[in-house]
């Protein structure tokens, strides 16, 4: 199996990754899929490929206690500006907060820093 890019998080604030992908609710009217022409218009054409299954890239940030989803890239976008509130989550985040190398952020990374973070419905617990 190929391994999976990694979500974007803000935690602590670094821009870190984590090697934990947590599901984005479609069925939020702020979660829009993109259709091929809407990909097209901005010049990424749909691609499929085996470094990203799920068909996007998801940033998110843990402030003040709260995981917030800001941002999604490819096939999904997050409509508006605000981030939103990421109740629907409820597992552990794995938050690479020092990479064995620098700028490799696909994979389980051996000799990665990892920190495990606890989310129950949105909040750190």
């Amino acid at each position: 199996m190929t391994h999976q890019l990694h979500e974007n998080i803000i935690y602590e604030g670094h821009d870190l990754s984590m090697t934990t992908c947590p599901k984005v609710p479609l069925d939020n009217p702020r979660v829009i899929e993109l259709t091929d022409k809407e990909l097209f218009a901005t010049g990424q054409p749909r691609v499929v490929s085996s470094s990203c299954w799920r068909g996007y890239l998801g940033s998110w940030e843990i402030k003040e206690g709260r995981l917030y989803l800001i941002k999604l890239e490819r096939d999904l976008k997050l409509d508006g500006l605000d981030p939103l509130f990421a109740d629907w989550v409820s597992e552990e985040l794995n938050i690479v907060v020092e990479y064995a190398f620098e700028g490799l952020r696909v994979g389980p990374g051996p000799g990665n820093t990892i920190q495990r973070v606890q989310i129950k419905n949105g909040l750190v617990t």
